[in-house]
């Protein structure tokens, strides 16, 4: 049941944090390619960073693929994780500037070599987002009358190259009803989703605001109808294979009752295709939506 707990922790860090964090280190669950964060960052300064050995050569090489990184603000950490079962020593680096774009790089204290990086533009114009991650936005308004009435406040476009691949780029909304970034806690409505570019539901993060129009009276039959909201067709080949709820006597229950009590796990027929996980509050309310990985699912005991 502790490990329960912990993923419990782990996906309520993934939905409150944002986009660009939660792809880095400062969440302690990183989920792609099945890595884990073991212990703390180890803050670096811009010295530190720079003595490092292989360091100056791995920044030059990047800048001249984006000359206009030299120019920005550098900051970073040092950081132990695990990759296919082995420990792995890197150095996590942010690249930020004053206007829409930053970057953050992965360091290899090992092989001396930035081995991957992730690009964000924020405050992405509707006007450049994708016919399918448009459409698949106009679908959210659809799952409750309250969220035609939130404001857009931050919009997020990513995506990462690891090892010369480039990943499918990634974009972040979020919503509430003043319009507004809030500092601390907030009692106002709302939302974050994101997509990937062929328009597909990655994370769904509705906590303070409860879905009343989907269909079914248990919550099971509910989270059907939410992914088939979703996913259209695609969502029949997902199948219920769990139900994973913390009990009243765990030390963890108070702190997440009102967001993830508890989780349904689907599994896809398909070997190819992510599992999706779906929490539910005291009320047995949905309250998030993500796509995950096998790995992760196994690590932290909910299948």
């Amino acid at each position: 049941m502790k490990k329960v707990a912990t993923a419990f922790l782990a996906i309520s860090l993934l939905a409150t944090t944002p986009v660009f964090a939660a792809e880095q280190e400062s969440n302690p669950i990183q989920q792609e390619e099945g890595m884990i964060e073991q212990g703390e960052n180890q803050e670096l300064t811009v010295d530190e960073i720079m003595a490092q050995q292989g360091m100056k050569s791995a920044l030059e090489s990047f800048y001249d693929k984006f000359p206009q990184t030299k120019t920005y603000e550098i900051s970073g950490s040092k950081i132990k994780k695990i990759e296919n079962d082995k420990e792995k020593n890197v150095i996590q680096l942010f690249l930020e500037s004053d206007e829409k774009k930053s970057f953050v790089l992965e360091f290899d204290i090992e092989t001396e070599k930035i081995t991957e990086y992730t690009q964000a533009v924020s405050n992405i114009p509707k006007s450049e987002l994708p016919g399918k991650v448009q459409a698949s936005l106009d679908k959210v308004y659809s799952l409750s009358p309250e969220v035609k009435d939130l404001k857009l406040y931050d919009s997020v476009m990513y995506f990462s190259t690891i090892k010369g691949e480039e990943e499918l780029k990634k974009y972040r909304f979020s919503f509430n009803e003043s319009g507004k970034m809030a500092e601390g806690k907030t009692t106002d409505k709302e939302l974050s989703i994101t997509f990937d570019e062929t328009g597909k539901t990655l994370h769904f993060d509705f906590e303070k605001l409860p879905l009343v129009n989907l269909e079914g009276n248990t919550k099971e039959e509910k989270a059907q109808d939410l992914l088939k909201r979703l996913y259209g067709e695609e969502a029949n080949e997902y199948k219920i294979k769990k139900v994973n709820e913390l009990p009243k006597d765990d030390p963890n229950y108070k702190d997440h009752k009102d967001f993830i009590r508890g989780t349904i796990v689907f599994m896809p027929i398909s070997s190819e295709k992510n599992p999706i996980l779906v929490g539910f509050n005291i009320k047995n309310e949905l309250t998030m939506s993500q796509e995950t990985t096998r790995d992760f699912l196994e690590d932290f005991g909910l299948l």
